[in-house]
């Protein structure tokens, strides 16, 4: 099935005239040929001054204080826009990364406190953490991105970094669960991560993946493993592993396709903060009309397709 001109029409006039400005700006940056620097510009609004990112970067949650996930959202982007490791951006936001890990519990916080005083989705709220460790949701991540840009990153915390990232892909389960299979597979799709981490982050990935993957297109109406979710690009790293059930994920998003031209997020806050979803709804509608065309393009679902690739899109974060 292919994604027609007609439906791409649609999808590209609620992202002008509904999606965030971010959104549009990353439109424009992938299908318009805009400068990258339109892009990087509204990704500023979501830095706070300390480096971080908030302000309901992440729709599910709306603390406009810098939180992980939020920042390592922030990096998927600052990477899809080409930004380079100089740029002040980019150097706040290392210097948020390095200074929020909690030595003492070993990781990094995804969320802070300060969460709970603010519409979030149930599945954010901060409670007090039960034990130390390293996770892979957003640490993994973090690593893939702290390599990315080595250059302004501190070696020594870098190195300890990637130890324990080695102890946790060597301790990754059969069966993991799906953001944090999302965040190993950033690391292994990461090329300036050391090849011994990346190729052995690979190989648990394509165990993984085909394991723990929604392959009935009736589960894919639920929040879940879909195949385009571990797979969103034809060069994925999962991609040929999941081939058989790829195309029919990409015929069943082609349908999905809402009457105002927008994908809707199969899932929502349960009823919490009520008056708060829509608008969290809304971005999301954004976000996933955007990755959804750029999924079209890069598995050639596009009829025409009618402009080149100016970038390379990065999915969803992990959270």
């Amino acid at each position: 099935m292919m994604f027609t001109p007609a439906g791409f029409s649609q999808a590209q006039k609620f992202l002008l005239t509904q999606a965030r400005p971010l959104e549009r700006a990353r439109y424009r940056f992938h299908f318009e040929n805009a400068p990258a620097a339109e892009f990087r510009n509204e990704l500023a609004t979501f830095q706070n001054a300390d480096g971080g990112f908030g302000r309901a970067l992440e729709p599910d949650f709306r603390l406009p204080a810098s939180s992980a996930i939020a920042t390592a959202m922030g990096f998927q982007y600052l990477r899809e826009a080409g930004v380079s490791a100089r740029d002040p951006m980019v150097l706040a936001a290392v210097r948020w990364t390095q200074a929020a890990f909690d030595h003492t519990l070993g990781r990094w916080p995804a969320v802070p406190p300060l969460v709970n005083d603010w519409p979030h989705a149930p599945w954010w709220t901060w409670s007090a953490p039960d034990k130390p460790g390293f996770t892979a949701n957003p640490g993994a991540e973090f690593v893939a991105h702290l390599w990315r840009y080595r250059e302004v990153t501190d070696a020594g915390f870098l190195s300890e970094l990637t130890a324990r990232a080695e102890e946790l892909v060597a301790a990754l389960p059969a069966y993991p669960e799906m953001h944090d299979l999302i965040c190993i597979i950033r690391l292994a799709e990461t090329p300036a991560v050391p090849a011994t981490l990346r190729n052995r982050a690979a190989r648990r990935v394509r165990r993984a993946g085909p394991a723990i993957v929604a392959r009935d297109p009736q589960a894919w109406a639920q929040y879940g493993v879909k195949p385009l979710l571990l797979a969103p690009r034809a060069d994925s790293l999962l991609t040929s592993r999941l081939e058989e059930v790829i195309g029919a994920n990409l015929d069943y998003e082609i349908g999905r396709q809402g009457a105002d031209g927008a994908w809707t997020p199969n899932w929502n806050w349960g009823g919490l903060f009520p008056e708060h979803w829509p608008q969290a709804e809304l971005e999301w509608k954004g976000v996933l009309t955007l990755q959804t065309l750029l999924t079209l393009r890069s598995f050639g679902r596009l009829l025409p397709v009618e402009h080149e690739a100016v970038g390379q899109t990065y999915s969803l974060a992990c959270g």
